[in-house]
């Protein structure tokens, strides 16, 4: 399942803008955990029920030569995006990264004011400062993915949920489908969750997670083939 998330950044996991988040089993945990559903219980305290299915093995299996294939070369993103580019020129646009100073994470309890398009001029010191990259390739991050039914637009909850559960990213499509289709989620973040989310990253953050998507998938055909039971000819089991 391929889309946009809005990132969940930490002191553990630098995810910036455009990066790429990938559902890998933690835990008890599928790599999706449907964080709003639970009963309340005693003291008002709220438990969460159930879990949800794990990915297939081929594309687990996938993913960890992947991991490992990225620990000696970088990520052929930047590659499919440039294609996507010459192929499609009228994607352009959407695969262009937006600069780095369009990617502004602002402290938790730091709200957007209503009726301002950006909160630029009143950012002052309520930015949090982060260090600059040293290439223009998105990092890829691999654990928990949060699902649920609503939208995450608050700092507040996102970092209390994230001490919690320690996720990476929420979306909402994910835990109504995993349990009748199992699948891997692959989110491209476009927003922080915060109340200064915009659409300015999402074309972008959708690029890139289906050009990730190509990457995994075309790996996935030598590892099914190593893995293909061989059945038995019928000369074989003639005994001729």
């Amino acid at each position: 399942m391929v889309g946009i998330g809005g990132g969940v950044p930490s002191e553990e996991n630098d995810i910036r803008l455009g990066d790429v988040i990938v559902s890998q089993p933690v835990d008890s945990s599928g790599g999706v955990v449907q964080y709003d559903l639970g009963k309340t219980v005693e003291e008002g305290r709220f438990v969460r029920t159930g879990s949800l299915n794990r990915p297939p093995n081929i594309l687990l299996s996938a993913v960890s030569s992947l991991q490992a294939r990225h620990m000696v070369v970088d990520s052929e993103l930047a590659k499919f995006l440039s294609e996507m580019q010459s192929r499609r020129p009228k994607l352009k646009a959407m695969t262009t990264c937006p600069s780095a100073d369009q990617d502004r994470l602002f402290e938790a309890n730091y709200n957007h004011r209503a009726g301002e398009a950006t909160c630029a001029r009143y950012e002052g010191d309520r930015l949090v400062t982060r260090s600059e990259r040293s290439n223009k390739i998105p990092s890829i991050h691999y654990g928990l993915i949060a699902s649920g039914n609503q939208v995450m637009k608050d700092g507040v909850t996102r970092d209390n949920l994230r001490k919690e559960l320690n996720m990476l990213c929420f979306e909402m499509e994910a835990a109504g489908l995993m349990d009748n289709f199992p699948c891997l989620v692959i989110r491209g973040i476009c927003d922080y969750s915060d109340t200064h989310k915009n659409d300015l990253w999402q074309p972008y953050a959708a690029a890139v997670a289906a050009a990730y998507a190509k990457e995994l998938l075309g790996i996935i055909p030598g590892i099914q083939t190593a893995f293909t039971r061989v059945e038995p000819s019928a000369t074989t089991q003639s005994g001729e």
